[in-house]
């Protein structure tokens, strides 16, 4: 579940301050008009977009819900898009059931325009203010694409030359931990994340290793089935590749890391990696303000950025096929704890609840549920009262 900050957050951007007004002004009409046009344009129809053939080209093969084989197509939805039926469960899905889009209500280009501006390192805040979305609707398509992805790096392998090195990320202000005196620990402390980075000429691997400086267990747990035996590690003298390099039979070409820092990038042995780290941070710093619990989200977010193919588009069809031929939901209810057609009731809450989706709808529904429960209350009271006097007589 998710934690969220401003109320804000919630609200959409597709209205105007002007929306109940009858009586615009020419400024205000000019402005009406032209964002609500912009809004319509980057949110069209599902039925206008075409992906309707997109939808259909992908044939399931066994049922979402049971996983059989027996299936027939049963007729088409309002779109257009396929139905199918299970023989066995006598369930009826479409081929985005049980996906990321199931119970869409954008359109995929939309959402492939989404997917662009991530690419390009383009915040979840910008992105919704350019097109038009609540700021929780871009945080919950980031996570879609995080569950897309999980699996992304698992595969990675490397041999031949290879480059390692650990580069380091803040935590957020709010839980960095601090002396008694109210400053900062120093050096490579549980402040700190530690990331680490390996790579050959083409490929990138970033791997969460855990809070301050690395161990050679962290590392050699990490790295241990992405390195093939026998390969040429590129590295810095750090102590923690030292279990690595012995496991994995490794040839070890180790450098000075105070001595190199003073090289010029073309002469820095290990400019590779670092103009990764570079880069990874860039990228970071473009969410400054992200959950660092899903770390490893935006990791593999990165690794997939900076992996071939390099064409964005290409990227984006990668996406898609994984959508649609690993299926994976995450439903926007789930995602931000909301119960459906349920409100919070009071007893509920406890002191440690602090989720702030939490605390707004208690605020909406307080007034509701106090009354019923006042009325309860009052109702019990006179049952007790009567059974009282009926006793006493």
């Amino acid at each position: 579940m998710v934690k969220l900050k401003k109320v804000f957050l919630h609200k959409s951007r597709r209205k105007t301050p002007w929306e109940e007004e009858e009586n615009r002004t020419p400024m205000q009409e000019f402005l009406y008009q032209h964002y609500s046009t912009h809004y319509d344009d980057r949110h069209p129809p599902l039925s206008e977009t075409g992906e309707t053939q997109l939808i259909n080209s992908y044939i399931p093969t066994v049922c979402p819900y049971c996983a059989s084989k027996t299936i027939k197509m049963n007729g088409h939805t309002r779109n257009g898009v396929q139905r199918y039926k299970c023989l066995d469960c006598k369930q009826t899905f479409t081929p985005v059931t049980r996906t990321i889009f199931e119970g869409h209500k954008i359109s995929l280009s939309e959402w492939m325009d989404y997917t662009l501006n991530i690419l390009k390192y383009v915040s979840i805040n910008a992105d919704s203010w350019n097109n038009r979305n609540a700021f929780t609707t871009s945080r919950y398509w980031l996570e879609k694409l995080f569950l897309l992805l999980e699996c992304y790096q698992s595969s990675l392998k490397f041999s031949n030359q290879v480059w390692l090195d650990e580069t380091f990320y803040s935590v957020r202000s709010g839980d960095i931990t601090r002396t008694e005196e109210g400053n900062k620990l120093r050096g490579l402390s549980s402040n700190q994340m530690c990331i680490g980075v390996a790579c050959d000429k083409s490929r990138t691997l970033c791997i969460f290793e855990g809070y301050g400086k690395p161990s050679q267990k962290k590392t050699y747990e990490s790295f241990k089935e992405h390195i093939a035996v026998g390969s040429t590690l590129i590295h810095d003298k750090e102590n923690a590749h030292k279990k690595l390099v012995r496991e994995l039979q490794l040839n070890s070409i180790a450098y000075d890391s105070h001595k190199i820092k003073l090289l010029s990038d073309k002469d820095n042995p290990l400019n590779r990696v670092n103009r990764i780290h570079n880069l990874l941070k860039s990228f970071l710093y473009a969410h400054t303000s992200f959950n660092r619990d899903r770390i490893q989200g935006y990791l593999n977010l990165f690794a997939f950025v900076m992996n071939p193919p390099e064409n964005h588009l290409e990227k984006v069809e990668i996406l898609l096929d994984l959508a649609f031929q690993n299926p994976k939901t995450l439903r926007y209810r789930e995602f931000y704890g909301v119960k459906q057609k349920q409100l919070t009731p009071l007893c509920s809450f406890s002191k440690s609840q602090n989720t702030t989706l939490s605390r707004v709808l208690w605020r909406k529904t307080k007034a509701i549920d106090t009354t019923v429960q006042v009325r309860i209350i009052i109702f019990i009271s006179l049952i007790i009262f009567v059974t009282i006097r009926f006793k006493s007589q």
